[in-house]
C-alpha cells in the first residue's frame, strides 16, 4: 500500500470522508476538523487546552477514548486503530511580538480547534487554512500569526521564513492525538492474524511517532536560532488567560451538549486518577 501525502488523493482535512467512502483504504488527520458534523466534542479527541499530556492522552484513547470516538462516528464505515501520538505544539508563530493578552487583539491568526474560539473572543480574526495556504498567506501579509504544529515540523516547512517569533508553551495544546482510520470493507478483508498485526503495530507506531517528534523538535531548536527566530516562551499572562477562557468554554459546552459532557468528564476523571497516583505521566 503506497503512502500518499496530504492533498494528493483528496483535499486536506476531508480524509474521514475519503476513508468512509472507500476512496482511501487508510488515512490519518485531526478529529478537530469535523466540528461541522459532530459538534465541539470532536476537538477533545485531538487535544484539550490545559488538558492531558501526550502519554496520558495516548493511554486514555486506548482505555476509554476509542470507544467514545466509535460512538460518535457510528454511522461511518471506519475502523479506528490506536492512533498516532505527538508532542505539544508551538503556542503561536507570529510576525508581531506578543507580550501580554491584549496583544492578541487585532491579529489575523491561522489555527484550528478550541483555541480558535478563544483567540476570537480575545479579539483576533481567526481562519483555518491548509499548511500551504498558511505559508503563502503569511508571506503576503494576509496573516499575522499561525499555529500548525510543533517546532520540528514547522521548521521542516520553512515557517521561519515568514515569521519573526516562534512562541512555545504547552498550555494551549499540550499534545496531539491523530487517528488511524481504516475503511471498514478494507479492514474486514484482512484475515484475523493480519488485523492483529496491524492493530498492535499501529499502537507501537503511535508511541514511536511521539519519540520521533520529540527528537525532531529538540534538533530544530538551534536551527530556528540560526535562522534568526529563536524560540521564546509565551508570556505566562497570555497562557493563563487562554487557560482561564478555556475553562469557561468547556463548562458552557458541557452544559449544552450531553455528548461533549460525556467525553470531557471521561477526560477529567482520567486526568484526576492519573495525577493523584503519579502526579504526572
Amino acid at each position: 500500500m503506497p503512502p500518499h501525502a496530504g492533498g494528493e488523493i483528496v483535499p486536506s482535512m476531508v480524509e474521514l470522508d475519503a476513508v468512509n467512502e472507500g476512496v482511501c483504504d487508510f488515512a490519518t488527520t485531526c478529529t478537530m476538523y469535523w466540528m461541522d458534523r459532530f459538534g465541539p466534542a470532536c476537538n477533545l479527541f485531538t487535544y484539550q487546552i490545559a488538558g492531558l499530556s501526550p502519554t496520558e492522552q495516548f493511554f486514555w484513547m486506548q482505555m476509554e477514548g476509542l470507544d467514545l470516538l466509535r460512538e460518535m462516528t457510528a454511522d461511518y464505515d471506519v475502523f479506528w486503530g490506536p492512533g498516532f501520538q505527538t508532542v505539544p505544539e508551538a503556542f503561536l508563530g507570529s510576525k508581531k511580538p506578543i507580550t501580554k493578552p491584549e496583544d492578541i487583539k487585532g491579529l489575523k491568526i491561522r489555527t484550528a480547534g478550541d483555541d480558535g474560539k478563544i483567540f476570537t473572543d480575545m479579539g483576533a480574526s481567526v481562519v483555518t487554512l491548509s499548511t500551504e495556504e498558511t505559508y503563502e498567506s503569511l508571506m503576503r501579509g494576509v496573516l499575522d500569526a499561525y499555529q500548525l504544529s510543533s517546532p520540528g515540523y514547522d521548521y521542516s516547512i520553512a515557517m521561519y521564513e515568514v515569521v519573526d517569533h516562534l512562541y512555545v508553551g504547552s498550555a494551549r495544546q499540550p499534545q496531539e492525538w491523530q487517528p488511524q482510520m481504516w475503511n471498514m470493507d478494507t479492514w474486514n478483508e484482512f484475515p484475523d492474524d493480519l488485523k492483529k498485526i496491524c492493530y498492535e503495530m499501529g499502537a507501537a507506531a503511535g508511541m514511536n511517532y511521539y519519540r520521533f517528534m520529540v527528537a525532531t523538535d529538540l534538533a530544530s531548536v538551534p536551527l530556528w536560532a540560526e535562522q534568526g527566530v529563536p524560540l521564546e516562551f509565551i508570556p505566562q499572562s497570555v497562557s493563563d488567560e487562554v487557560v482561564r477562557r478555556a475553562g469557561i468554554l468547556y463548562e458552557e459546552r458541557a452544559a449544552a451538549d450531553p455528548f461533549f459532557d460525556k467525553v470531557y468528564t471521561s477526560i477529567q476523571n482520567f486526568k484526576t486518577d492519573v495525577r493523584s497516583t503519579w502526579q504526572r505521566m
